[in-house]
């Protein structure tokens, strides 16, 4: 794996884990 890809790969899995805890708080502040 050369280093772009390796920082598209981190770039991704950043943006899945900040979307899964905002998530999480929008649940939790908003309870349906």
């Amino acid at each position: 794996m050369t280093i772009a890809e390796s920082q598209i790969f981190i770039a991704l899995f950043i943006a899945l884990g900040n979307g899964f805890l905002a998530f999480l708080l929008g649940t939790a502040l908003y309870p349906r």
